[in-house]
């Protein structure tokens, strides 16, 4: 009885500092300190109704980043200010993606604290659960590093078949049919070692094939030349 009479005054003291909350963020801060509680009857059922309106918060959250992913990288604001950053494509991604990753863990482990360490197993979170975990394993960064290393082995097979890609000037034709000498130095040269730099960054140094690798350590090297060159046929052009 003693036992019983506790636990409801405990019951009672967390819903009154639950109902003097000003918002669902004073409410999540009351769930975390108070969380071990949740494991009494009685506390439960009176934190019922608080529960509810901050799991629909959460859920809110989630499917505001569901929409999120489902407008892509690409025509994201992220990837705008990326680009005027000097980020590349890839390496714009997955810091976009691992910023998403982090907002759903954080919104993961409040659920934690507002239902308890077991909260994806029981039936107000367990469609909460699964939602949270599908979005995860499509932000996954590797993934979409595989899928920018794929591309790029593509573009060496390619690049293995033509005998131009080792002249550094290239005399082609206009549509005048007149002759012009262009560097043959492309953006996706400049392109690959800005993205191994980044890549670098974030943790996937080992990851990058040597050939890769090399390939960058080589455009690093043409770079400047090959500026250079751009540079003086300009004036004759």
């Amino acid at each position: 009885l003693q036992m019983d009479a506790m636990e409801e005054r405990l019951a009672r003291l967390l819903r009154d500092k639950l109902t003097a909350c000003q918002d669902a963020e004073d409410m999540f801060r009351v769930f975390a300190r108070f969380n071990p509680l949740l494991t009494r009857t009685r506390v439960r059922v009176a934190v019922k109704e608080f529960q509810v309106q901050l799991i629909a918060t959460v859920a809110q959250a989630v499917a505001k980043l569901q929409s999120k992913f489902t407008l892509k990288y690409e025509s994201s604001s992220a990837a705008r200010i990326s680009k005027l950053r000097g980020i590349p494509p890839i390496a714009g991604k997955i810091l976009w993606a691992k910023q998403m990753e982090r907002q759903v863990n954080a919104l993961m482990e409040r659920m934690g604290d507002v239902l308890g360490p077991n909260w994806g197993q029981q039936l107000e979170g367990r469609q909460l659960r699964k939602a949270g975990d599908e979005l995860l394993a499509k932000l996954d960064a590797k993934t979409f590093f595989r899928a920018w290393i794929t591309e790029w082995e593509k573009e060496l097979t390619s690049q293995a078949s033509s005998r131009l890609y080792s002249f550094v000037v290239l005399v082609e034709l206009d549509r005048e049919n007149d002759l012009f000498a262009r560097v043959n130095f492309d953006e996706k040269s400049e392109m690959l070692f800005k993205e191994i730099r980044h890549l670098k960054w974030l943790g996937f140094e080992k990851d990058v094939p040597r050939t890769l690798t090399l390939i960058s350590e080589e455009a690093i090297q043409r770079y400047p030349f090959a500026i250079a060159i751009k540079t003086a046929l300009r004036s004759y052009q």
